[in-house]
């Protein structure tokens, strides 16, 4: 029991104590590939209508996918290229996706020329974003979006982040291809709690004694 709320304890002190977290709604039309540098599981997306994230810097590649009507008035599923969008919810409470229209091949063809959309917080307010198509290589295998992505990510192009690339090498090698997001999650937590679960879960005896040790002689600030 001691153990838990000193775990308790940890994540709290971890986390700001104003408006920690942002939720991300998601939408039916959108595909989430991956976030900040990870490939997002189906475990973690099955059945939820948003996702908690931390205050601050993010990434996101998606694709839009919803049904549109064709010249001949049938309808067909539309794909879009994979779109790579990042963002800062430093100070957003709620981020939702507004996606312009595409209901006919007209629409959808514009899009794929010209993608764009908008990303508004729970006052319907713009956040501000910068977006680009990403580069994916197919293979016989399929397309790796997270390789994809941490190739982007060290290109220096529109909308690459170069800390996700380096967290996502580092978790990498030290996972061996197993990733913390892979198992579902509760909705209240952020990537941080989930990534600090792990984490620990992952520790032996001694270095968990250790690291609390550390939470108590380092009160948050």
């Amino acid at each position: 029991m001691r153990t838990l709320c000193l775990i308790a304890i940890c994540w709290t002190l971890l986390l700001p104590h104003e408006s920690w977290a942002t939720t991300l709604r998601l939408s039916t039309d959108v595909d989430l590939l991956v976030l900040d540098g990870k490939k997002v599981s189906s475990s973690l997306l099955r059945g939820a209508d948003s996702l908690e994230l931390d205050n601050g810097p993010h990434q996101m590649v998606f694709r839009v996918e919803k049904n549109i009507r064709t010249t001949t008035r049938e309808q067909r599923l539309y794909i879009s290229p994979p779109l790579v969008v990042s963002f800062d919810t430093k100070e957003v409470n709620q981020v939702n996706f507004n996606l312009p229209r595409i209901e006919n091949d007209k629409e959808s063809d514009e899009f794929d020329q010209a993608p764009h959309l908008q990303l508004l917080d729970g006052n319907a307010a713009v956040i501000p974003l910068k977006m680009d198509i990403l580069p994916v290589k197919i293979t016989p295998q399929g397309i790796d979006y997270e390789q994809d992505t941490q190739f982007y990510n060290k290109s220096e192009k529109t909308a690459s982040v170069k800390g996700f690339a380096t967290m996502m090498a580092d978790d990498s090698a030290l996972l061996s291809g197993v990733s913390e997001l892979d198992s579902p999650a509760r909705q209240s937590e952020t990537l941080t709690e989930q990534r600090l679960k792990y984490w620990f879960l992952q520790a032996d005896k001694p270095t968990r004694e250790r690291f609390l040790q550390w939470v108590k002689d380092h009160p948050a600030q």
